[in-house]
């Protein structure tokens, strides 16, 4: 069966793999293994360290214009990213990889220009597939509850709500691991917190309308994003008295914030290959 890969370079070009006259078959991508290191005879460690991976492509084309265009925009959207150093994307299905395209290996291509096979390798230092799955959270997204009153919910938070604009609702991990996240806050907020599963995740920074703030649990950053455009490292505003970064649990989980900003938790279910569908 034909499978349809997309690379889109850092730039956002994008190469399709399996239409547009460029076509891909067998390949190892979704192949995995893991690395160990051991002491006295025992495992003591796994890693994935760098892997690389081949895809053989084959170009087929009604005419020779098409031909050489394709040849061409299949190295240049791939090296733009190796002269910057900076990861291309590549998809199967929801799911990607950050990685690069290092080299390719070209066979039967001196017959004519609207035929070639070639085979690329891609290299990732990353090596995990990820899907993202956004839920957004509002401050007027709960009802049923009234002002005024002390809530003691079933998860013991660290500490009761008392606000009229408590909010609570459920966020669901799908994964079959505790998984990284990232959250997005959109301002007006001032020292946002928000409890996942009762684990408090606190960043003491004021944002204004059209402002945001970025907590990666994946990259280990929390970044403001202003309104003009340019952003600033706020990781040293984090709340020290509890992990920031502390992956989201498996299944159905609380959240609660006193709902006066609005906010986005994205799961990254990260696996070792694109999930069968």
């Amino acid at each position: 069966m034909l499978e349809k890969i997309t690379y889109i370079n850092h730039r956002g070009e994008s190469l399709v793999f399996g239409e547009n006259n460029i076509f891909v078959n067998y390949n190892d991508i979704h192949d995995y293994s893991w690395e160990y290191t051991s002491y006295n005879n025992k495992i003591s460690a796994f890693n994935r360290g760098i892997i690389s991976k081949t895809l053989p492509l084959t170009i087929v084309c009604q005419n020779e214009a098409d031909g050489i265009s394709i040849r061409n925009n299949l190295m240049e959207i791939a090296e733009k990213d190796v002269l910057a150093q900076q990861h291309g994307t590549l998809y199967v299905g929801d799911y990607y990889m950050k990685c690069y395209i290092t080299s390719s290996v070209k066979s039967n291509y001196l017959y004519n220009n609207q035929y070639m096979t070639t085979s690329l390798t891609i290299v990732s230092d990353y090596p995990t597939w990820i899907k993202k799955t956004t839920t957004s959270f509002f401050n007027n997204a709960v009802s049923g509850i009234s002002g005024g009153k002390n809530f003691d919910y079933n998860v013991d938070f660290a500490y009761d709500y008392l606000s009229n604009n408590t909010n609570i609702q459920l966020s669901n991990n799908n994964n079959y691991v505790s998984s990284n996240f990232i959250i997005r806050i959109y301002g007006t907020a001032t020292s946002p917190a928000i409890y996942i599963a009762d684990h408090l995740y606190k960043v003491d920074f004021s944002i204004d309308e059209d402002e945001q703030i970025l907590i990666d649990s994946l990259h280990k950053t929390i970044t403001c994003l202003w309104a003009d455009g340019t952003q600033e490292n706020i990781f040293n505003y984090r709340d020290r008295d509890s992990y920031i970064f502390e992956k989201i649990p498996v299944g159905t989980n609380t959240v609660a914030w006193q709902g006066n900003f609005k906010f986005d938790i994205t799961i990254l279910e990260e696996r070792s290959e694109p999930k069968w569908i």
